[in-house]
């Protein structure tokens, strides 16, 4: 089976060199790489994952330049067997070739293909011992340049509950809002924001609760999650209730500095400070009790 492979598009070859049409992809996308049309990638018989036809991608050439990649034709890319233990993130990626003027998909371990040019085109998560595509979740990248919300996922707690009484950020680990996994690009800001409905202290000597922020890398356990903002809520002597109208957020913006793309996964957690029971939305009618979005916010 031979490897995927195109040319890279060129806005005028005959007129311009390919370098400073390179130069003009980078200025026109404003010096962002990611993927114009939606991405389908597929598993495939065997180890084969299916990239559909149709996507098209503005990808880094790591000479201060950018190139449009795609292909109106199905490709197919071969996947790695799963390892011994554990589970391993890989990346379907695009490289760019800039001095051959071509592009060549692969399907690498995410810490390899980050350190290539190019651009990926969908996470590929392999469980230990998978030998059939089939078994991993592949994940396209969404139209990153077109949207630039990456991630939003949210959760509807039970709203019988007592009350809970986690007192720090690592113990409310089991009410966590976790995010998809999203890649951080080198300069690039994001913003992630936890946003929760009716929160209620039920008891406690301080009626004070927390929420806060956290991150890890995708594929690493949720217990490495590292709490990066947080802040805390005091209700009066007669706080409102459960059945009340009342809402608490919590957003953190970052630049990303790193020097080559990352995936991580965020999370939003709840909890109290001190001792005592707090518990969440006891209201009808009115959406998820709690929502955390991750959104690419520019260079």
């Amino acid at each position: 089976m031979t490897t995927p492979s195109g040319k890279l598009v060129w806005a005028q070859a005959e007129t311009y060199d390919a370098v400073d049409d390179r130069t003009l992809i980078r200025a026109l996308a404003r010096d962002r790489v990611g993927t114009l049309a939606a991405v389908d990638a597929v598993a495939g018989p065997g180890l084969q994952v299916i990239l559909r036809g149709g996507w098209v991608a503005v990808a880094s050439c790591d000479d201060a330049t950018s190139a449009v990649v795609g292909s109106r034709e199905d490709q197919v890319i071969m996947a790695n067997p799963g390892p011994a233990s554990d589970s391993r993130e890989d990346w379907l990626w695009c490289e760019t070739h800039p001095d051959e003027g071509t592009w060549e998909l692969r399907i690498l371990p995410a810490a390899q293909a980050a350190q290539l040019p190019g651009i990926q085109i969908a996470v590929i998560t392999v469980p230990a011992g998978a030998n059939l595509a089939s078994q991993m979740t592949i994940i396209p990248t969404i139209a990153e340049l077109d949207r630039r919300l990456l991630s939003w996922t949210a959760r509807n707690y039970d709203i019988g509950v007592g009350g809970w009484s986690y007192q720090n950020y690592g113990q409310a680990a089991p009410l966590a809002v976790e995010s998809y996994p999203c890649v951080m690009r080198p300069g690039q800001w994001y913003r992630i924001k936890f946003v929760m409905l009716g929160p209620d202290v039920v008891s406690g000597p301080s009626r004070v609760h927390a929420i806060g922020i956290g991150w890890r890398l995708a594929g690493q356990a949720q217990n490495q999650m590292v709490m990066a903002r947080a802040h805390a809520c005091s209700y009066p002597p007669n706080p409102p209730t459960e059945s009340q109208p009342n809402w608490q957020m919590c957003e953190w913006t970052f630049r990303y500095t790193g020097a080559v793309p990352v995936s991580r996964v965020f999370d939003g957690r709840y909890w109290i400070i001190g001792t005592g029971l707090f518990r969440m939305c006891n209201l009808a009618n009115v959406g998820d009790h709690a929502v955390l979005t991750v959104e690419d916010a520019g260079s």
